[in-house]
């Protein structure tokens, strides 16, 4: 009897209805108890994705035309498109890792490629070094240091920055790792 009335106001509490706050919340969405990948698992990741192993010279052309590519380098110019931000990148070599991979030999290839929305200024901007992923959607002319050539487009599925800053350094411009692109105003 003791033990029914200790827990009678218990049981009393638990058959109450749901506060109009707390029934409101079962309608929104639930945070994703997920951790957010850490950079390793990032580089992991992007060292997995399938490609198709073309440079940006060979995937000039309507054949390769959808066709997936990771390519590294260096942004050398950021412009506005109609549907977001466009980088035109110096391609480079990629590493164990899928970063530039800068040699004595350059190889004088450039790529464009464009992302729905714009990426944080602070952290894409000229000489950034990045490895995109993204399909071939065509091309156009990359005019670059008194010349130009025709150059393939990409549309951007991943973007991965890495960073110049010294090992250790936590400050928000030294993010490395895969950066989703901001929806702007302007874009439609």
């Amino acid at each position: 009897m003791i033990g029914a009335l200790c827990c009678g106001p218990v049981l009393l509490a638990c058959a109450q209805p749901m506060a109009a706050s707390e029934q409101k919340g079962s309608q929104t969405a639930v945070e994703d108890p997920t951790p957010a990948p850490t950079p390793a698992q990032e580089i992991e990741m992007l060292q997995r994705i399938a490609v198709v192993p073309l440079t940006p010279d060979q995937a000039v052309g309507e054949r390769h035309i959808g066709k997936r590519v990771r390519w590294a380098g260096s942004v050398h110019h950021m412009s506005r498109s109609d549907n977001g931000a466009c980088l035109t990148i110096l391609y480079a070599l990629s590493g164990d890792y899928g970063e530039p991979r800068w040699t004595l030999d350059p190889t004088y290839q450039s790529f464009e490629a464009c992302a729905t929305g714009s990426y944080d200024p602070e952290l894409v901007h000229d000489s950034t070094n990045v490895t995109i992923v993204g399909t071939v959607s065509g091309e156009t002319y990359i005019g670059m240091g008194g010349g130009g050539s025709v150059g393939p487009v990409i549309k951007i599925e991943k973007l991965f920055r890495w960073s110049d800053c010294l090992a250790g350094d936590s400050s928000p411009v030294c993010k490395y790792g895969f950066l989703t692109p901001e929806a702007s105003a302007d874009v439609q």
